[in-house]
C-alpha cells in the first residue's frame, strides 16, 4: 500500500535536456512552449478530459485530508513518515526498482515524496477518529477510499461552477487550472502529452500561417466542420443513435463550447491549409494508382450488417466448426430471414463478433477500404450488385492490426451511396488528410519536442 502512494503518479516522460531548455517543452519556428503555459493550457481544457477528472481528485483526496487533519490538530510525525519510507524502500528494491528513479521519472522530490506519505498517514488517522476506532487498528482500502469520496461528491459538484482559471473554488478547498495541469502531465501518457502539444502549438502557429497566405478562417468553415462531425456520429451505429449533441452533453460539453475551442479552430485551418496543398488542379494530374486509392477510400458508401460464425480448415475442439459446417448453420439462418429486422434480431443472437453484435451486426456506413473494418469483409460487400443479403461467404483475414478472423459470414448491404459529387468528393478527401497534413505541417516549423525527442 505504501508504494501505492507513489506509484498513483504515472510515470511522466523523461525530459531530455540536449537542444532544449530545461523549463521549456517544445520549441518551433517563431515560437516555444514553457512547463507553466502547458500546464495551464491542459488544466483549462480538463473538465472534457478523463484525465482531468483524475488529476482533480487525486488533488483533492490530498486537500482534503490535510484540511480535515490541521482542523482536528493531527499530524505526521517524521518517525512514523521514516518509518513508512523504510517499508515502501523494501518493497520497490524487492520489485527490481529504485527509489530515486521512481521519485524521478514522476518529477517528485524527496520533500514531496515525503508529503505523500505523511498524507497517506494523516488519512488512516482520519479514518479511525471518524469511525471511533482504535489508534492502532488496521484501515482497509476500502474505508479509506468511502472516507475520502464521501467528502469528493460535494466538491466535485460544486468545480462545475468554478470560474475561468479555477479548476475548483470553494474555500478553503481551490485548485488553479495550472496546479491541476501539473498533475495531468504526470499522469497522461508520453503520447498522449505530445498530441496535447502539438495541438497547442498549432493554435499559435496555424493563425500566423493563416495570415501570411491571406486565409481566411470564415464561421462557414467552422459549420463546416461541425456538420462533418455531426455526420459520422448519425451514421455510426456504434453510438446507439446519439446525437452528436448528446454526445457533447455527455461529456459536459456544448455546441457553443466547442464553436468558441481551439480545437475546432484548428480542424478549420487544416481545412485551410488542405485547400492550398489540395487544390482543384490536384485532382486533375492523380496517377491511376492514387485515384483509384481515394475511390476506395471516399467513393461510394454502403451499410453495411453481418452475421458471422467463427470456423477454420480443422477443429481444436468438438464445439469449434469447420467452414462446411459454419455454411450449413448460416444457410439454416438466412432461410429465417424476410427483412432488415430479421438479420438483425439474427445477428444479435447468433453472431460471433460481439463489437458489432450488440448492434444488431451492423457495421454502418462503410467505404471500400475503411479503417477498422475486415479488408475480407468490405471486399466482400462492395462485389455485390447491389443491396441484400448475400453469403455464405469466406472471411479469413490474418491482419496483424486487426484480430486474425477466421469464419464464414452472411453479409447484409442495407443501403447504398454513389461516389458523392466532384466538390463533396474532393471535400471528403481533403478532411482524411487531416491527420497527415497536422505532421507535414508541424515538420515544416521544426517542432522540438521533450515527449518525442526524435524531432
Amino acid at each position: 500500500m505504501l508504494v501505492s502512494v507513489l506509484l498513483s503518479l504515472s510515470c511522466v516522460a523523461e525530459l531530455p535536456q540536449q537542444g532544449v531548455a530545461a523549463k521549456v517543452l517544445a520549441t518551433f519556428d517563431g515560437g516555444q512552449i514553457e512547463a507553466d503555459h502547458f500546464d495551464r493550457h491542459l488544466g483549462a481544457d480538463a473538465r472534457h478530459q478523463q484525465s482531468g477528472a483524475e488529476a482533480l481528485v487525486h488533488i483533492l483526496r490530498l486537500q482534503i485530508v490535510s484540511i480535515e487533519a490541521a482542523n482536528l490538530g493531527l499530524v505526521a510525525t517524521d518517525e512514523k513518515i521514516d518509518e513508512r519510507i523504510a517499508i515502501a524502500v523494501e518493497q520497490i528494491e524487492a520489485a527490481d526498482m529504485s527509489l530515486e528513479k521512481l521519485l524521478a521519472s514522476r518529477e517528485l522530490g524527496m520533500r514531496e515524496f515525503r508529503e505523500l506519505i505523511g498524507n497517506s498517514i494523516l488519512h488512516e488517522q482520519l479514518v479511525r477518529h471518524d469511525l471511533n476506532l482504535s489508534i492502532f487498528a488496521e484501515v482497509s482500502p476500502q474505508q479509506l477510499e468511502e472516507w475520502s469520496n464521501n467528502k469528493l461528491n460535494e466538491l466535485l459538484e460544486l468545480s462545475k461552477e468554478a470560474p475561468p482559471g479555477m479548476a475548483l473554488d470553494a474555500p478553503p478547498f481551490r485548485v488553479s487550472e495550472q496546479e491541476l495541469g501539473r498533475i495531468m502531465r504526470r499522469t497522461m501518457s508520453t503520447e498522449e502529452l505530445q498530441d496535447r502539444l502539438e495541438q497547442m502549438v498549432l493554435t499559435v502557429a496555424l493563425p500566423k500561417w493563416a495570415a501570411d497566405n491571406k486565409a481566411i478562417l470564415s464561421s462557414d468553415i467552422l459549420n463546416d466542420e461541425i456538420e462533418w462531425r455531426r455526420k459520422r456520429v448519425n451514421e455510426n451505429p456504434a453510438y446507439g443513435g446519439a446525437s452528436y449533441e448528446g454526445l457533447l452533453e455527455a461529456k459536459g460539453m456544448t455546441l457553443e463550447s466547442v464553436r468558441q475551442s481551439d480545437e475546432l479552430r484548428v480542424a478549420g485551418y487544416l481545412r485551410l491549409l488542405s485547400e492550398q496543398v489540395m487544390p482543384d488542379s490536384f485532382f486533375d494530374d492523380l496517377s491511376e494508382e492514387l485515384t483509384q486509392r481515394y475511390d476506395n477510400e471516399y467513393g461510394e458508401t454502403r451499410n453495411v450488417g453481418w452475421i458471422l460464425l467463427r470456423a477454420d480448415d480443422e477443429k481444436e475442439s468438438p464445439l469449434d466448426l469447420d467452414f462446411d459446417e459454419a455454411k450449413e448453420e448460416l444457410l439454416a439462418l438466412r432461410d429465417r430471414i424476410k427483412t432488415a429486422k430479421d438479420f438483425n434480431d439474427l445477428a444479435y443472437d447468433y453472431s460471433e463478433d460481439d463489437r458489432t453484435r450488440r448492434r444488431g451486426g451492423m457495421l454502418g456506413w462503410i467505404h471500400h477500404h475503411e479503417k477498422g473494418v475486415t479488408t475480407a469483409l468490405a471486399t466482400a460487400a462492395f462485389s455485390k450488385e447491389g443491396t441484400g443479403i448475400y453469403g455464405p461467404i469466406k472471411i479469413v483475414d490474418s491482419n496483424p492490426l486487426l484480430q486474425p478472423l477466421s469464419g464464414m459470414a452472411l453479409i447484409l448491404v442495407k443501403d447504398i451511396r454513389p461516389r458523392p459529387s466532384k466538390d463533396a468528393f474532393q471535400d471528403a478527401v481533403r478532411r482524411g488528410t487531416h491527420r497527415d497534413l497536422r505532421q507535414s505541417f508541424l515538420s515544416s516549423i521544426t517542432l522540438k519536442s521533450v515527449f518525442k525527442p526524435s524531432n
